[in-house]
């Protein structure tokens, strides 16, 4: 299978995966098998739909690493959450909806643990868009795939808690997921901004962790209302909201290891989702991993949370168009954490939207020093291709320099 802009796609493609409303919760557009004809293309384009996976001469081995239930998961924490941002908007209780949230929070972890082939799942989060309901369902899955990874870090970090209990994220899925409510009763300019705009620094901004921290907390679990609260600690001690002292602010407010964790992997995810989709228009995972490592967020995030992220979001996914750069265009078909920008490809014998497109030769960008991806879908993506030149943190590395300073 490959994951085709709708601009690229023809006639008579056959659909690998459902094609879900873009704003509907309750409607697929069109299921599994359907072969598309220019009416069902011109309908999609209507409805904004950006992306859809399709079946492929030459990839069918791509079809073992499709989690339609992971998908479907975290669909469902975006259906959940589009129906709770508009019950919160006519002023419905938090308190209504937190069944919803913990069924929709234990399915999706649940769905991680059985599936750990998560890549394509981590291409559809610049699908969810800008909205607040993307944003939340985006930044939950993300935040339980980190925590699944980071068992031995957690049971380090909360080392007062038994093992199982440590090691139980069901509680980072509920703060992650709601750790934004607090914007649903801020001015209109306000609902749309982040932490990345120049708005971040007005108090009418920042208020919105102390909103839905007070709009959470007695319907929630002090752990999960905690994430609400500090997600926008820095690990070098700036970030908001400050502690208060004698009635002014003091210099330094949580920093390091006295933030809780869960809120410190929220803070990198809650970042990340929203470098996916700067100004509301979705840009290649790799840009996003470039800018989350580069000198504006230096200190920001905890060093073994954002060692996680780099490792586990693929800078390439699985599936995806790429262009090379001696100008030919391939197929991802595998991805190497210790070098994450030289993945695996198959070479496309022609254009993917012509009659008679499959992909045939396989390479391995590791081996080929002469080759490099160059752009995805026409974004030139060359200037990040720093993030393959030298390898990943490792997660172990990173822990072991944790336990050492413990």
């Amino acid at each position: 299978m490959l994951l085709v802009p709708v601009e690229s796609l023809r006639s008579g493609m056959a659909l690998a995966m459902p094609v879900l409303h873009p704003e509907r919760d309750d409607l697929t557009l069109l299921q599994t098998g359907y072969n598309l004809d220019d009416s069902a293309i011109l309908h999609m384009r209507q409805f904004g739909v950006t992306h859809v996976w399709v079946s492929f001469p030459g990839l069918d081995e791509l079809d073992e690493h499709a989690s339609p239930r992971v998908n479907l998961g975290h669909m469902e924490l975006l259906r959940v959450l589009n129906r709770s941002v508009d019950d919160l908007e006519r002023r419905v209780s938090v308190k209504v909806n937190v069944h919803h949230y913990k069924r929709a929070v234990h399915h999706m972890l649940g769905e991680i643990v059985a599936n750990p082939d998560h890549d394509p799942v981590t291409n559809q989060l610049a699908a969810c868009g800008p909205s607040l309901a993307g944003h939340l369902a985006n930044t939950a899955y993300l935040s339980l795939l980190i925590g699944a990874h980071l068992a031995g870090y957690l049971r380090n970090q909360r080392r007062s808690l038994p093992p199982d209990l440590a090691e139980n994220t069901a509680q980072l899925g509920m703060g992650a997921l709601l750790h934004d409510i607090g914007k649903v009763s801020m001015p209109e300019e306000f609902q749309s901004r982040c932490i990345l705009d120049p708005e971040a620094q007005w108090p009418e901004y920042r208020n919105h962790v102390k909103t839905g921290y007070d709009e959470v907390r007695d319907h929630v679990s002090p752990v999960a209302a905690n994430v609400v609260l500090h997600h926008h600690q820095r690990y070098d001690g700036s970030g908001f909201p400050r502690k208060k002292s004698l009635g002014s602010e003091v210099i330094t407010g949580f920093e390091g290891s006295r933030i809780h964790v869960f809120s410190r992997i929220v803070a990198a995810v809650d970042v990340f989702d929203h470098l996916l989709c700067p100004a509301g228009k979705p840009v290649p995972t790799v840009i996003a991993l470039h800018a989350i490592r580069g000198e504006r967020f230096k200190g920001w995030f905890d060093p073994v949370v954002l060692a996680a992220l780099c490792r586990l979001v693929p800078a390439f996914m699985v599936g995806s168009l790429v262009t090379l750069s001696d100008g030919s265009t391939a197929a991802v078909v595998h991805n190497h954490p210790e070098a994450p920008c030289r993945p695996t490809v198959r070479v496309l014998n022609k254009p993917v939207d012509a009659q008679g497109a499959r992909a045939s030769r396989q390479l391995d960008l590791r081996l080929c020093r002469d080759l490099s991806i160059a752009a995805v879908e026409g974004v030139d993506v060359r200037k990040c291709l720093y993030l393959g030149e030298f390898e990943t943190p490792s997660l172990d590395a990173g822990l072991g320099a944790v336990f050492e300073a413990a």
